[in-house]
C-alpha cells in the first residue's frame, strides 16, 4: 500500500473528534462545515468593531434607520440572513447578522472574516458586499446584495428548481456543467487575489431567478498572501482540519496549511463534477470518519462506459491525490469543461452512430449466423435477400455519416475515431464475403490499423473471381457455340430458298421431260445436282457471317453439305451399278429423311415432320417411278420449307413478330 492508504494514529485521533459535532444528535452530518475551532486573535476584534460604522435599522416611524428589516430569507449554523429596504436608495438588500444564541467571538470574526473577503472580491459570480458595521446592541452586520434564487444543492435535489435559463439545455448534466464554468470563474478571481475558499461545494453556491451564480460563504477561506493586517487566515498557518468531508482535498483532510493552495480548491471544484456525474459524494462515507479517510487516499474513480471518456478523464485530474497532478488552476479546469462542452454535440453524433453501428453489427450477425465465428476469414456470403441487404447499407452508410459528422465538430473524438474504424472494417468484412472486391479495395484503402488480414482476404478473393471470370467465359462460350437458336431466322431464309431451289429444278425438269425436250440421263441428272450443290453453297456464300456465327450453326452447314455429296456419290454408284435414275432419286429422298431423322434426335426435334416430307417423297417416287420427278421436287420445296417454318424463331422465344437474329 502507498503511504497515503493508512493515516497516521495521531491524525485518526483528530478525525475522531471532529466527527462529534454540536448537533443535537451529536454527531456531525458529513456534508456540513467543519470550521476551525480556535478564533485567531491577532487582529483585535474589539478593535475592529470599534473601527465599524453603526447601521441604524428600525421601524418606517425611526427617522434615522436606513435600513427597514423584513423576512427571513435564511438561516445557518451560525448567521441568519433578512431582506431589508433601504431607503436611501429605494432597494432590497439582504442583511446577515449573527443568530443571538451564537453571538462569541468565534462566529464574530467568521462574519467580519467573509464580510472581508467577499467586500475585497468584485467579481459577477460573488455577491456584492454594500456595506459592513455593527448593529446598535455592537453585533456585527453585512449587508449585501439580495438575490432571489436558491441553493444550487435544492435544484440537485428537485431539478424542477433549476432556474428557466438553465432548463433549455437537452441534458442536465450540460445545464450544470454551465454552473460549475461560472464557479470556476469565481474560483479563479479569488485566487488571483491569493483567496481559497476552502468550503466549496453546491450547498455554497446560489442560482438567480434570472440565470446569476454565485459562491457565497468565504467563512473558512484562506490567504496565500501575508497583508499584515491578519484579517484573513493564512493558508501556511492552517494546523486544523476544515472544510466539508464530502468534498476535501487530500492536503485538507491532513490539515496540512503548508500543502494548501489553489489547487485544493480545484480537487473540491473536481469532488462538485462527480457529484454532478455520479449523483454520490467523491469522498463516500456513511459518517465523517469513513468521508475523511476517503479524502485522504482521493483514489481515482473507474466511471465506467456510460460516462464519457473525456468527462471522466476531467474529473480524475481535478481530483487526483497529488495536487501535482491536479489542473494547476481553476481556469484550466474551466477550460478543459468548456472544451468537453464544445465537443458535446460531437459525442451525441457519435452516439447516435454507435447505436446505428450496434445495430448494423446485429444484422450482420443475423445474416451471417454462425459463419462469422467460425470462418471469419470467408469470402462466401449466405444468400440474403434484397431488403437485408438494403438494410445493412443503409445502416452502415447512416452510422458512417454520423461518425463523420462527429469527427468534423471535433477532430480528436476518440470514440468517433474509433467507431468509424469498426464500421469500416465490419462493412469490408461484408464487402469481402459478398465477393464485392472494388468496394472491398476502396473499403480497405480506410482502415488505418493492421490491414494484412484484410489484403489476403482480398487477394484470395480477387484469385477465386479470376478462376469464377474464366469458367463463366468458358461456360458463355460453349452456351454460344452449342446455341441452336442464335440466328436460327437466317437458317429459316437459307432453308426457304433452298425449298425454291430443289423444289422448282426436279418438276422443271418433270415439265421438259413430259414436252419431250429432255430425257431423264444420268448425265443431265449429274448436271442437275453439280447446279443444286452450286446454288446452295452460293446461299451459304452469301449468309456466311449469318449461318457461320457459332459451332452449331457451323456443324449444321456442313451436315447439309455432307448430306448433299453423299447424294452426289449415292447418284455415281447408282451410275456404277446401272441402275436408273428414278430409283436413284427415291433412294436419295430415303437418304434426305434419314439425315433429317439424325439431326432431329441429336439437334432439334423440330426437325421431323420435314423428315417425314422427305420419306413421303421416297416411298410415293420408289411407287410410282413415272410420277418420280413430281415426287422428289414436292418433297423437297415440302421438308425445306417445314425447316424454314420451324426455324424462323428461336425455340425459347416462339411469340408472333419476334426474329431469331441476334
Amino acid at each position: 500500500m502507498s503511504d497515503f492508504d493508512s493515516p497516521e494514529p495521531t491524525l485518526v485521533a483528530r478525525w475522531e473528534t471532529l466527527a462529534m459535532g454540536d448537533t443535537d444528535a451529536g454527531t456531525r452530518d458529513v456534508g456540513a462545515t467543519i470550521a476551525p475551532r480556535r478564533p485567531l486573535e491577532t487582529f483585535q476584534r474589539q478593535q475592529a468593531l470599534g473601527a465599524l460604522p453603526l447601521i441604524h435599522t428600525g421601524s418606517d416611524d425611526d427617522g434615522k434607520a436606513d435600513f427597514l428589516p423584513g423576512e427571513q430569507l435564511g438561516q445557518g449554523g451560525m448567521g441568519v440572513v433578512r431582506q431589508a429596504h433601504q431607503r436611501s436608495l429605494w432597494r432590497d438588500v439582504a442583511i446577515k447578522t449573527i443568530r443571538p444564541d451564537r453571538r462569541n467571538s468565534e462566529s464574530t470574526r467568521s462574519l467580519l472574516k467573509e464580510a472581508w473577503v467577499t467586500g475585497m472580491l468584485e467579481h459577477p459570480n460573488i455577491i456584492p458586499v454594500h456595506a459592513l458595521g455593527v448593529d446598535a446592541s455592537g453585533a456585527p452586520m453585512m449587508v449585501m446584495k439580495r438575490v432571489e434564487g436558491r441553493a444550487w444543492l435544492d435544484t440537485l435535489k428537485k431539478p424542477e428548481l433549476l432556474p428557466r435559463r438553465f432548463a433549455g439545455y437537452q441534458e442536465p448534466l450540460d445545464a450544470h456543467i454551465e454552473i460549475l464554468m461560472q464557479v470556476c470563474d469565481a474560483v479563479h478571481f479569488a485566487h488571483s487575489r491569493a483567496v481559497i475558499h476552502r468550503d466549496l461545494k453546491p450547498e455554497n453556491v446560489m442560482l438567480g431567478d434570472y440565470g446569476e451564480v454565485y459562491l457565497v460563504d468565504w467563512g473558512i477561506a484562506v490567504s496565500l498572501l501575508d497583508d499584515g493586517t491578519d484579517r484573513i487566515q493564512l493558508a501556511r498557518h492552517v494546523d486544523e482540519v476544515a472544510g466539508t468531508p464530502s468534498y476535501m482535498a487530500p492536503e485538507m483532510a491532513r490539515g496540512e496549511g503548508a500543502s494548501i493552495d489553489q489547487r485544493s480548491d480545484v480537487y473540491q471544484l473536481g469532488a462538485i463534477l462527480h457529484e454532478l456525474i455520479t449523483h454520490t459524494p467523491r469522498n463516500a462515507g456513511n459518517s465523517v470518519m469513513a468521508s475523511l479517510i476517503s479524502a485522504y487516499r482521493a483514489e481515482p474513480v473507474d466511471y465506467g462506459p456510460e460516462v464519457p471518456e473525456e468527462l471522466a478523464s476531467i474529473c480524475n485530474t481535478a481530483t487526483a491525490h497529488n495536487p501535482d497532478d491536479r489542473f494547476q488552476s481553476a481556469e484550466d479546469l474551466r477550460q478543459a469543461l468548456a472544451s468537453y462542452q464544445h465537443h458535446r454535440d460531437s459525442r451525441r453524433l457519435a452516439d447516435e452512430a454507435r447505436m446505428r453501428l450496434i445495430t448494423l453489427e446485429a444484422h450482420l450477425h443475423e445474416l451471417l449466423g454462425d459463419e462469422a465465428e467460425s470462418h471469419p476469414t470467408s469470402t462466401n456470403l449466405p444468400a440474403a435477400d434484397d431488403d437485408a441487404t438494403a438494410r445493412i447499407y443503409r445502416l452502415y452508410a447512416e452510422c458512417r455519416f454520423g461518425f463523420e459528422q462527429a469527427l468534423t465538430v471535433w477532430p480528436d473524438n476518440l470514440p468517433a475515431r474509433q467507431g468509424l474504424d469498426r464500421a469500416i472494417e465490419r462493412m469490408l468484412d461484408f464487402e469481402l464475403r459478398q465477393g464485392d472486391d472494388k468496394a472491398a479495395a476502396l473499403l480497405l484503402d480506410e482502415v488505418r490499423g493492421d490491414r494484412s488480414d484484410f489484403e489476403a482476404r482480398l487477394r484470395a478473393l480477387r484469385l477465386r473471381l479470376n478462376d469464377e471470370a474464366r469458367e463463366l467465359q468458358k461456360l458463355k462460350r460453349l452456351s454460344h457455340d452449342v446455341d441452336i437458336d442464335l440466328n436460327s431466322a437466317a437458317r429459316s431464309r437459307m432453308s426457304f430458298f433452298l425449298g425454291l431451289v430443289l423444289g422448282a429444278i426436279p418438276l422443271i425438269n418433270s415439265g421438259l421431260v413430259h414436252l419431250g425436250l429432255a430425257t431423264m440421263t444420268f448425265s443431265e441428272y449429274f448436271l442437275q445436282y453439280l447446279g443444286v450443290i452450286g446454288g446452295s453453297g452460293l446461299i451459304v456464300f452469301l449468309m456466311r457471317k449469318r449461318l457461320l456465327s457459332n459451332a452449331i450453326n457451323t456443324r449444321i452447314i456442313i451436315s447439309i453439305f455432307v448430306i448433299l455429296f453423299g447424294s452426289l456419290i449415292m447418284r455415281v454408284m447408282g451410275f456404277i451399278l446401272g441402275l436408273d435414275v428414278a430409283g436413284c432419286i427415291a433412294l436419295e429422298n430415303g437418304l434426305f429423311a434419314f439425315a433429317l431423322m439424325m439431326m432431329a434426335t441429336s439437334l432439334d426435334a423440330r426437325l421431323w415432320p420435314a423428315s417425314i416430307a422427305f420419306l413421303v417423297g421416297a416411298i410415293g417416287g420408289g411407287l410410282l417411278p413415272h410420277w418420280m420427278l413430281e415426287f422428289d421436287g414436292a418433297s423437297n420445296a415440302a421438308a425445306l420449307w417445314i425447316i424454314a417454318w420451324v426455324w424462323r424463331v428461336p425455340r425459347e422465344r416462339v411469340l408472333p413478330g419476334q426474329r431469331g437474329e441476334s
